[in-house]
């Protein structure tokens, strides 16, 4: 059984590497024949009613009927995703080092997890609106409960 996979504009560059693997493992490129044009380790991937085939963040698109895939940019709901709408971009207020601010935005990763429900590290599916807004509410308070300053 083949089954496809759907990424809605919503999706964050986090989630396209955990998506792409989740491709991987669903369903096979084609045939060698068929490939024309294609790297072989190149997995299929849907984006909405449009099937791409991505190989190490190159994107390919059939050219026509004839089995060539040609090279081309990532989908717009890709790039879209590159704001990462789940990051939060804070500043130590309090001189912490590189290895505080790793720990500080683990604790708040997980309560962020545990505010929301959703795992923007982990997540095969994008979250409904309201996940990802309770998420990001979520990591910005707990950063600025740290002595961040939170944009």
């Amino acid at each position: 059984m083949v089954r496809s996979l759907v990424l809605h504009h919503c999706v964050s560059s986090a989630l396209v590497p955990s998506l792409l693997l989740a491709a991987t493992l669903v369903q096979a490129a084609p045939a060698l024949s068929d490939r024309i044009g294609l790297p072989d380790d190149a997995r299929p991937i849907w984006i909405g009613d449009q099937r791409y085939y991505v190989s190490r963040d190159s994107w390919f698109m059939a050219a026509g009927g004839d089995g060539r895939y040609t090279p081309m940019p990532a989908p717009r709901e890709v790039q879209m995703a590159g704001a990462d709408m789940f990051d939060v971009i804070a500043y130590p207020m309090t001189g912490q080092d590189l290895r505080q601010q790793g720990k500080d935005r683990g604790q708040c990763h997980r309560w962020a997890i545990d505010q929301s429900g959703f795992d923007a590290v982990r997540a095969l599916e994008p979250p409904s609106r309201l996940q990802a807004n309770t998420y990001h509410r979520a990591l910005a308070a707990c950063l600025a409960g740290h002595h961040y300053s939170v944009q």
